[in-house]
């Protein structure tokens, strides 16, 4: 399971976040908690989260509840945007339009200082790839950023760019590695609730035993 970070300021102020550190805010700490409290101990086989302050805060109650450990990986960043982070979303559409209309759906495009989209969605599926291969025995829970679940969503079977997953919402992945070692989608859910996905998406085909990882 994906899970996006829970709410912060910069958001409630619909402003560029991508690699800003910014914690969750008293919403999103809330948010955070409840998403946990749904959670079945014994049913996950492993935490992972962004390094970024948002996603550990958000990760740490659910790890907490579950009794297991949470690693960080930095392939799970929010994309980098460079000199657009921190900007006000609507101001900065309203004054640079076209770069905004690249910036939602040309994946060759990057804004100065920042990762363009392929860039940003080949080091997340990396970073997800290394956690299918670590074969962990049940699902695992990976907490993230709205911008690179957009980015991978465009790549799912059936998917398409589209509005971003809420605070604290999920998205349900059935994820195997194919005989080459890339990754491959069988199956999912997008922007459900978190407990949702503790038994993964109904995959469009079956991989072999032991290959299946919810993530």
């Amino acid at each position: 399971m994906l899970l996006r970070h829970g709410e912060t300021d910069l958001n409630t102020s619909n402003r560029f976040q991508a690699q800003a550190d910014t914690p969750l805010n008293a919403e999103g700490r809330r948010q955070a908690r409840a998403a946990a409290e749904r959670l079945t101990p014994g049913r996950w086989a492993a935490v992972h989260a962004s390094p970024l302050v948002r996603a550990v805060e958000t990760a740490r109650p659910a790890a907490e509840r579950l009794g297991l450990p949470l690693s960080t990986l930095d392939g799970l960043r929010e994309r980098h945007l460079g000199t657009v982070d921190g900007l006000d979303r609507a101001r900065y559409a309203a004054e640079n339009p076209e770069a905004m209309l690249r910036l939602l759906t040309d994946p060759d495009y990057g804004p100065p200082g920042g990762e363009t989209g392929a860039q940003a969605h080949r080091r997340f599926v990396a970073a997800l790839r290394d956690i299918v291969a670590a074969d962990h025995d049940g699902p695992v829970l990976v907490v993230t950023h709205g911008g690179v679940l957009n980015l991978l969503r465009g790549g799912l079977p059936g998917g398409a760019h589209g509005a971003m997953t809420g605070n604290c919402r999920a998205v349900g992945l059935d994820a195997v590695l194919s005989p080459d070692g890339e990754l491959q989608i069988e199956g999912w859910r997008w922007d459900v609730a978190p407990h949702e996905c503790e038994d993964g998406p109904v995959a469009a085909s079956s991989p072999t035993p032991n290959e299946r990882t919810p993530a």
